[in-house]
């Protein structure tokens, strides 16, 4: 679709005179000369065929049109410098960008963003959600947290953590510990999520149990698992550290104390070494690997 829309240096020479009221200082402010945003303002009237300024004794003066054009012309400058800064940051600030999977982004990063902000006021950070099957250009992000087996060859790879796999259920299906509690589960309805290495026959094999049939739902995100576990829709099998804030508000409870060990784990990938990374970039890592190792937030 074209737009109908005279160029935008013309515009910013007519929004800069208009604001600061001559063209001597617009001319300052747009780091060119009077004469050259004199002659595009002269440019922008004569393709709108109306004049937007009165000359009068070195200032100017808006002409009627003036003032109803110029509105819409400051805002559209400004809703053009509020998306770039959101999109790509302020030269002076720039955020550090990271990537990570929706169920880690929502259920252990956004719960201690807060904390991060209070220790690095002058960070700013900028989070990218992924799902497990989504790739993503590393041109968008300085630092990916992965989950995989960190076979990736993309840039520098660093272990964060491995979790192990545990069973979690509503309250009112856990299963009494015991020799029996694995069997019993193979009996009780279990939700299982597509796309992970770690699924439930790799725990009743683990335990030397058969293989049951599947009998429940199938999710493509933990996040998913874990919301209808905690509607009491069957037992989900996570990694210990997603499972947390569920364990720790009641809504969860581990179905049984077996757990298995997971063969995939968080990795931090960057494009290089982390050392060459910017500042804030590094901090934020060195405050990623001491939360990870750390205890939940209060």
């Amino acid at each position: 679709m074209p737009y109908h829309l005279p160029p935008l240096t013309w515009l910013r020479a007519f929004e800069a005179a208009a604001r600061l009221g001559n063209f001597t200082r617009a001319a300052e402010e747009l780091l060119i000369t009077p004469a050259a945003v004199s002659y595009q303002v002269r440019q922008l009237e004569q393709s709108l065929g109306f004049p937007l300024f009165d000359r009068v004794h070195r200032e100017l003066v808006l002409t009627r049109l003036g003032q109803t054009y110029l509105p819409t012309v400051e805002k559209a400058f400004s809703d053009l410098s509020i998306a770039t800064v959101s999109l790509f940051g302020d030269r002076e600030r720039q955020p550090v960008r990271f990537r990570c999977l929706n169920s880690f982004g929502q259920l252990w990063m956004i719960p201690r963003i807060k904390s991060f902000q209070t220790a690095h006021p002058g960070i700013d950070l900028q989070m990218i959600s992924a799902s497990w099957a989504e790739t993503l250009s590393p041109e968008l992000f300085d630092i990916d947290i992965r989950f995989g087996d960190g076979s990736w060859t993309d840039g520098a790879v660093e272990i964060l953590l491995n979790d192990p796999i545990v069973p979690v259920c509503h309250p009112e299906l856990a299963l009494e510990a015991g020799a029996c509690d694995v069997e019993a589960l193979g009996r009780a309805p279990r939700l299982d999520i597509m796309g992970v290495i770690d699924t439930w026959e790799s725990f009743f094999r683990a335990f030397g149990h058969a293989v049951p049939a599947r009998n429940g739902l199938q999710v493509d995100q933990t996040l998913s698992a874990l919301e209808l576990a905690s509607l009491g829709h069957g037992h989900a099998l996570v990694l210990e550290t997603l499972a947390q804030p569920y364990l720790d508000d009641g809504r969860l409870v581990r179905s049984t104390n077996r757990q298995i060990r997971s063969r995939h784990s968080y990795y931090l990938v960057t494009a290089g070494p982390r050392q060459a990374l910017g500042a804030d970039a590094q901090t934020f890592c060195d405050w990623l690997i001491r939360a990870l190792a750390g205890p939940a937030p209060l």
